[in-house]
């Protein structure tokens, strides 16, 4: 398949929601095409210094670069904020004596949902990129240049391409999928009736229906 319908059908199967602020690469396609095409019609001709085809095409693909990074960014500047009040939220579990596990399992079950949109940016940035690169291969292929390698220097330091903040919100949310499990243990442990004090059928049940629920998300 290629890159462009897979592409679309990625969009469309993981993030839909996503599509307006993917890297375009059906338009950026058509306009190289294009410019190849005026290239061809113009060869022989005096050449245009208003109309360099290298310098239209990096245009358009620095809008789409942007729009790319600036929705990146929101992102992240959205998930610093729902980890900063999750994390708020499992440092008063962990320092209470009285979390129980249906609230521990709760928390986790959204830490999960957190995690997985994590990891759907992850690839987010995954499938820009490499459209970014794939279609500078196709420029430097038609008109014989080496135009990618340049291009991609420019960007080396916007937050989409190292993606630094993402790697560092994922790790800080995997050290508080520790801290959770560690929560629930504690109080798992406390639903243990010490010998001679059985517990009653009724409070046995309703652990292991709390318990079920985390194990499911994890």
């Amino acid at each position: 398949m290629k890159f462009g319908k897979m592409l679309r059908s990625t969009v469309e199967a993981r993030m839909p929601s996503w599509s307006d602020y993917m890297l375009n690469y059906k338009t950026l396609k058509q306009l190289l095409n294009e410019l190849v095409r005026l290239a061809d019609e113009r060869m022989g001709a005096e050449p245009d210094e208003g109309d360099d085809p290298l310098a239209r095409f990096t245009e358009q693909l620095d809008v789409e670069v942007e729009k790319i990074n600036d929705f990146y960014m929101d992102r992240i500047e959205e998930g610093v904020i729902i980890l900063h009040a999750m994390t708020q939220q499992v440092d008063g579990l962990v320092a209470s004596s009285s979390a129980d596990v249906t609230q521990i399992a709760a928390i986790q079950r959204a830490l999960v949902s957190y995690h997985f949109n994590l990891l759907m940016l992850q690839n987010y940035v995954a499938l820009n990129f490499t459209g970014v690169v794939k279609i500078l291969k196709k420029l430097d292929k038609k008109f014989g240049t080496a135009h990618r390698k340049a291009y991609l220097e420019s960007i080396v330091a916007l937050p989409f391409y190292n993606c630094a903040a993402l790697g560092q919100v994922v790790e800080d949310t995997e050290a508080l999928f520790a801290k959770l499990d560690a929560a629930m243990a504690e109080a798992s442990a406390r639903l243990k009736v010490p010998c001679g004090q059985p517990a009653s059928a009724a409070e046995a049940g309703k652990a292991r229906h709390s318990a079920a629920p985390m194990a499911q998300s994890v």
